[in-house]
């Protein structure tokens, strides 16, 4: 899971950064709302975790913004020795939990377990399907469903098609790309992404007379969107 981190004080942030990498996740760390804002705009967060003090703005009032760039977005609050009426009122403001500063491992990633259970994050793979904008994805079998087709992918082809699609209208990056598909593996090249990019536009059939338009984003990655096929058309 790729977690951000908002958390002025840099010391309890590797803290933290520690245990949710021991916990098998990814973890990006900012300083305060305004940089964690801007990186949202063109990187995919599953949960964000943030001080009640996010550095310039207080938590309360970073949420609401936060989930108009991700919508959906979990969050968890860290407070430091919270009364009972600042937890209620972080609950009330937007906050999916709270935890106490500073920050116990296991209480912490058991958590993020929750939060990962409760957004849908991760499920068993073998129960795994997702429709999204007219697709199956059957993680059990790597196979995808769309128009009364069934293909059956790479399992690498199936985790970026997956990708891409959970990102719509969203550049992804490479970084992210290899940090998903392929974990994050030094030894990548770059043309092996844009060879799965170009299979996964043939298989899934991504075309824009069809109604996806699959293309690369210059020096960054790739970008999946929905082409409405009324627009295609014109006016009848």
């Amino acid at each position: 899971m790729r977690i951000a981190l908002i958390e002025p004080d840099v010391q309890h942030a590797k803290l933290v950064d520690r245990l949710i990498f021991a916990g098998g996740h990814v973890c990006l760390h900012f300083t305060n709302s305004a940089t964690f804002l801007r990186c949202a705009t063109d990187e995919f967060f599953d949960l964000l975790i943030t001080e009640s003090w996010a550095g310039d703005h207080c938590a309360e009032d970073v949420i609401p913004r936060a989930r108009s760039i991700l919508p959906g977005l979990p969050v968890m609050m860290l407070m430091t020795a919270p009364r009972e009426s600042q937890i209620v009122a972080a609950l009330h403001a937007g906050a999916d939990d709270c935890l106490s500063k500073p920050v116990r491992g296991p209480e912490m990633l058991a958590r993020v377990e929750a939060l990962q259970r409760r957004a849908g994050v991760r499920r068993p793979s073998n129960r795994r399907r997702d429709v999204i904008g007219g697709y199956t994805f059957d993680a059990a079998n790597f196979a995808v469903t769309f128009r009364e087709l069934t293909v059956v992918l790479t399992p690498k082809e199936f985790h970026l098609a997956l990708l891409l699609f959970n990102n719509l209208a969203r550049p992804v990056s490479r970084a992210h790309i290899l940090e998903t598909v392929w974990s994050r593996r030094r030894d990548v090249k770059s043309r092996t992404i844009d060879t799965h990019a170009s299979r996964v536009r043939s298989k899934l059939r991504l075309r824009p007379e069809l109604g996806y338009a699959l293309t690369p984003v210059y020096g960054y990655g790739y970008q999946l969107d929905a082409i409405p096929l009324e627009s295609l058309t014109g006016p009848g």
